[in-house]
């Protein structure tokens, strides 16, 4: 079985600029550019090598998933860069709103398992993908993960995923996933 993970960012924290362009037909060397966006309050930046990842897992032997009840583990990390704790109040200049202390991780994507586990797509059968943090906290899809404390300055976080019987028969195959995850600080 071979399997493509695909995490991608859908943060509310972080600035997102979309730009569009359209041009007349008429007049060529013209057009206008439109610009949206939105501007929000985070504590950290996340590393661009975070926030759009793809994860190529080797083939997952059936013996070793019947055997073991799982798949091997696999590693991934999120790195958030030039955190600061510290919160000027954009209203009142001079003024500071609280200090950021924590974050909360939430990943979010299609289930199974009952909800317990992210659901892969494709050729394969009777696997879900179960993603761990290096506390050995258990992600469940759409929930937030414990709070963690906020540091000054870079963050590294780690995380696991590994594939989990669903109780279908298994079936081999190629399967991909694609798992989001936001950021929360408070």
């Amino acid at each position: 079985m071979k399997t493509f993970i695909s995490l991608a960012v859908t943060s509310s924290l972080t600035m997102f600029i979309s730009a569009f362009a359209f041009a007349k037909s008429a007049s060529q060397g013209e057009g206008i550019v439109t610009l949206g966006g939105e501007v929000v309050d985070s504590a950290c930046g996340l590393e661009l090598s975070s926030i759009d990842q793809t994860i190529e897992m080797p083939p997952e032997p059936v013996g070793r998933l019947l055997r073991n009840t799982r798949g091997a583990d696999h590693p991934f990390q999120l790195r958030l860069v030039n955190c600061t704790l510290s919160r000027p109040d954009p209203s009142r200049p001079g003024a500071s709103l609280p200090d950021w202390k924590h974050m909360q991780v939430t990943f979010e994507g299609p289930t199974d398992r009952a909800g317990l586990s992210f659901a892969v797509f494709g050729g394969s059968q009777g696997v879900a993908l179960h993603i761990v943090d290096s506390a050995g906290q258990e992600s469940i899809p759409g929930q937030r993960m414990d709070p963690r404390p906020l540091a000054e300055g870079d963050m590294t976080l780690n995380y696991r995923f590994f594939l989990v019987g669903n109780g279908l028969p298994l079936a081999v195959g190629a399967h991909s996933a694609a798992v989001r995850f936001k950021l929360e600080y408070f």
